[in-house]
């Protein structure tokens, strides 16, 4: 009977880099731990998938080797470099919105509006969607904002 040792529980995971900051205005880079995901159209976990999960906390791993368990409700703002949708995988039609944080940070991009009832208004999308992160697209990435620290959003288009 050989021994258990903790590498026996983990699973094979990917890394995605990302920088995060806190609500505090810390900004932490390192790489998020992803997996492997059938129900991803990616074929993987993406930053929006982990932030927006049950679990309140998730694991980083910085640059210098040590890992932080986060809590979700101090994340302001979450960069990554996930892919942006495939024309196939647009749900809606895009929108340019800025949307302006609490404590001042600005970020501009596109959130992809679903037409359920044929109207794609840009306040019906905020409304409806019970995510904990606003997911952005910009010329940079993907930016995730916690929905608790939006102060306003100003459609652009």
């Amino acid at each position: 009977m050989g021994t258990i040792s903790n590498n026996d529980f983990r699973i094979p995971k990917d890394r995605l880099a990302a920088v995060l900051v806190t609500v505090g205005g810390e900004r932490l880079a390192g790489e998020l731990f992803v997996q492997a995901s059938p129900r991803n159209r990616y074929g993987r976990e993406e930053a929006a998938d982990i932030l927006n999960s049950a679990e309140p906390f998730f694991p980083m791993l910085m640059h210098d080797g040590a890992v932080f368990i986060v809590a979700k409700d101090r994340v302001r703002e979450l960069e990554s470099r996930d892919p942006m949708p495939a024309e196939e995988w647009q749900i809606g039609a895009p929108a340019t919105i800025e949307v302006v944080l609490t404590g001042g940070a600005v970020h501009t991009g596109n959130v992809y509006l679903e037409s359920l009832s044929g109207r794609t208004r840009v306040l019906d999308y905020l409304n409806r969607v019970g995510e904990r992160f606003l997911l952005l697209y910009t010329a940079r990435g993907t930016v995730l904002l916690n929905r608790r620290l939006i102060e306003r959003v100003h459609p652009l288009d």
